[in-house]
C-alpha cells in the first residue's frame, strides 16, 4: 500500500491533474469514515470522474478498503464496496501501474469479502441490491456482467441484435427485462417486447450470473433475480424478428 506522505502520490494523476490532494482526502476520510459525504464527495469526484478511472484510483483502493476493515460500521462498509467495486469494473489489472498492482488486487480480494459480509448482514432496497451485486461482480473479476448491471441499474443496457446489428435498449420491468429499438421516437406505438429467461441456472458455481442470481434468491430479491434470468435468457428483435440469445449478445465487443 502506498504509504500517504509518498511523494509518489505527486506524480500520480487524478481526474483534475496531479493527485497531491488526494492522501489528504483520504485521511480526512478515516477521521469520519461513517460520514456518506466523505465518500461520495470530493473523493469520488477525483477517483472516478464520469466513467473514468486513474492511478491515483488504483493507489487509493487498497486505503479504502483498509478504512472499512478498522472502522466496521454499514456506511463505510457498503461505500467502500460499492466504490472500490465501481473502480474494477472499470479497470484491467493490466493497466494499473506495476508497482501498484499486488495491493491493487489484494485490496480486491479483501472487498470482494466486505461484500459478502454486507449481503450477510444488512437487507438493500432493490436498486442498491443491484449495485451491490454490480460491485460484487467486479470485485470477483466478472467486470463485463458487473458493467451490464450498471448500465441496467441505470436504466441503458444497451446490446445489438447479432442478425441484424439493429441497436436495442434493455428495459428492467417487474416480471424481468423487455427489448426495443434503441431509437424509437417518444410516443411512438412501438412497444417493448418481453425477453424469454433462462428455464434455470446451473447454481452458484455454475457461472457468474448464477452466482449472482443465487444471491438475489438468499436475500429475498425476486425482482432482481428476474432480471438476471432475463439476462441469460432470449430475446426477439423488434426490428428483424430474429431471436438470439441474449447473453451472447451483450458479451460481444
Amino acid at each position: 500500500m502506498l504509504p500517504l506522505d509518498s511523494l509518489r502520490w505527486h506524480a500520480l494523476e487524478q481526474a483534475f491533474g496531479p493527485a497531491s490532494n488526494v492522501p489528504g482526502l483520504l485521511r480526512r476520510l478515516r477521521t469520519h469514515p461513517s460520514v456518506q459525504a466523505e465518500w461520495r464527495g470530493e473523493l469520488w469526484e477525483a477517483l472516478w470522474h464520469q466513467g473514468t478511472t486513474y492511478a491515483a484510483s488504483y493507489a487509493s483502493v487498497p486505503h479504502l478498503v483498509d478504512i472499512a476493515r478498522a472502522f466496521p460500521g454499514p456506511v463505510s462498509r457498503r461505500e467502500c464496496v460499492l466504490f472500490v467495486g465501481t473502480v474494477a469494473i472499470q479497470t484491467r489489472p493490466e493497466a494499473v501501474p506495476a508497482d501498484l498492482r499486488a495491493p491493487y488486487l489484494k485490496a480486491l480480494s479483501d472487498g470482494r469479502e466486505l461484500a459478502l459480509e454486507e449481503f450477510a448482514n444488512t437487507s438493500h432496497d432493490p436498486t442498491t441490491h443491484l449495485y451491490l451485486l454490480m460491485a460484487l461482480a467486479g470485485l470477483s473479476g466478472w467486470r463485463t456482467l458487473g458493467q451490464q448491471l450498471e448500465q441496467l441499474a441505470a436504466g441503458e443496457l444497451i446490446t445489438r441484435c447479432p442478425s441484424c446489428d439493429a441497436s436495442l435498449c434493455l428495459h428492467a420491468e417487474a416480471s424481468g427485462l423487455s427489448v426495443s429499438m434503441e431509437d424509437v421516437a417518444p410516443g411512438s406505438n412501438a412497444h417493448p417486447l418481453p425477453v424469454t429467461p433462462a428455464p434455470a441456472f446451473p447454481g452458484e458455481a455454475g457461472s457468474p450470473l448464477g452466482a449472482l442470481h443465487a444471491r438475489s434468491l438468499r436475500d429475498g430479491q425476486d425482482r432482481t433475480a428476474a432480471w438476471l434470468r432475463s439476462l441469460g435468457g432470449t430475446a426477439p428483435c423488434p426490428a428483424c424478428g430474429e431471436t438470439f440469445r441474449l447473453g451472447e449478445a451483450l458479451d460481444r465487443p
